[in-house]
C-alpha cells in the first residue's frame, strides 16, 4: 500500500511488481481525497501523479473517497470500518439525552462565508455554529478536539467519552472532513444511530446510492442551501422516520463497513476483473 512518504521511485517499483504480478492485484486507497491526497499529509503534489500511475497498474482499486468519473479502471467502494464495536442489533427507539453529538476537530469560520470545499475545517466550524443556535445547549453533545494530537492514554479516554454520548443521542453528526465518508458515518452506523450528512453521493463512490438518494440511511443536508438547521429541526420532529433511518443505517454499515465482509467483496471483484 502506498505510503505517504513514497517518492517517484518507490512508486516505479510498486508497478513493476504489479505488472509482474500472476495474479490480480488491488489497492485500497485510505487517503482522503482521490485528487488531492495531499490535503490529509501536505505532501509533494506529484504524489498524486504517482498515486494515479499506480492506480491504473493494478486490477482494482477500493477505498471510501474513490470519484464519481475520471478515476481507476474498477473501483470497488468501501466504506472506512467502524473504530467503535457494532452493535448486535440496533437500539430499540427510546427518548434520548442528546439530539445531536458531534466530536471532532473544527475551526472558527471567523467572519467570511464558510470555504466551498465543506473538507474544510472552518466550514465544519461553520455548521457546527450552526447547531448551536438552532438546538438547546443542554440537548448538544459538542466535543471539539484534535484527538491525534494527544498521546495514547488521551485518545482512548476521549474515544470512551465520545461513544458514551453517541450512544446517548438520537442523531450523530458526520460532516466531511477526512474525506467525503468518514469514520463518523461507520461508528454511528455501527451504534444505531441517526447519521446526518451531506449528500456524500454526489462527491464520491457509495454503495447502494439510491439508499442516500432516498434518504434511507442518512439525513442529509444541503451545504450550498446552508439549511442544517432547517433539516435537524425536521428531523426531531418526525419520531418515525428517525428510527427508520437507524434500523436501515444500522443495516446499511453491517453491510458494507464489516472488515471481513470488504475482505470477501474484494475477492470477488479481483475474481470478477481478472484479465
Amino acid at each position: 500500500m502506498p505510503q505517504p512518504h513514497w517518492q517517484a521511485a518507490d512508486f516505479d517499483a510498486a508497478i513493476a511488481l504489479a505488472g509482474e504480478a500472476a495474479v490480480p492485484t488491488a489497492f485500497y486507497d485510505r487517503f482522503d481525497s482521490w485528487d488531492d491526497p495531499s490535503r490529509a499529509w501536505r505532501g509533494d503534489p506529484t504524489f498524486v501523479h504517482d498515486l494515479h500511475r499506480y492506480a491504473a497498474a493494478v486490477t482494482v482499486v477500493a477505498g471510501p473517497q474513490l470519484p464519481l468519473a475520471g478515476g481507476p479502471r474498477h473501483p470497488l467502494a468501501l466504506p472506512y470500518p467502524p473504530m467503535v464495536a457494532r452493535r448486535a442489533s440496533p437500539p430499540a427507539p427510546a427518548p434520548a439525552r442528546f439530539d445531536v453529538q458531534f466530536a471532532g476537530a473544527l475551526l472558527d469560520p471567523g467572519w467570511a462565508a464558510p470555504p466551498l470545499d465543506t473538507r474544510d475545517r472552518r466550514h465544519r466550524g461553520h455548521l457546527v455554529a450552526q447547531l448551536r443556535a438552532a438546538v438547546s445547549p443542554d440537548r448538544l453533545a459538542i466535543r471539539a478536539g484534535r484527538y491525534w494530537m494527544e498521546d495514547e492514554s488521551a485518545q482512548q479516554a476521549l474515544r470512551a467519552r465520545s461513544l458514551d454520548e453517541m450512544d446517548q443521542s438520537t442523531i450523530v453528526f458526520a460532516p466531511a472532513g477526512f474525506g467525503y465518508l468518514t469514520i463518523r458515518h461507520s461508528d454511528a452506523w455501527a451504534r444505531g444511530r441517526v447519521v446526518l450528512s451531506e449528500p456524500v453521493q454526489q462527491r464520491v463512490l457509495v454503495p447502494e446510492p439510491e439508499r442516500w438518494e432516498a434518504g434511507e440511511v442518512a439525513v442529509c443536508y444541503d451545504p450550498a442551501a446552508d439549511d442544517l438547521p432547517q433539516v435537524v429541526a425536521e428531523a426531531l420532529g418526525d419520531p418515525r422516520r428517525l428510527a427508520s433511518v437507524a434500523r436501515a443505517g444500522w443495516e446499511y454499515g453491517r453491510r458494507w463497513t464489516d472488515p471481513r465482509v470488504q475482505a470477501r467483496m474484494l475477492a470477488d471483484a479481483l475474481t470478477q476483473h481478472h484479465d
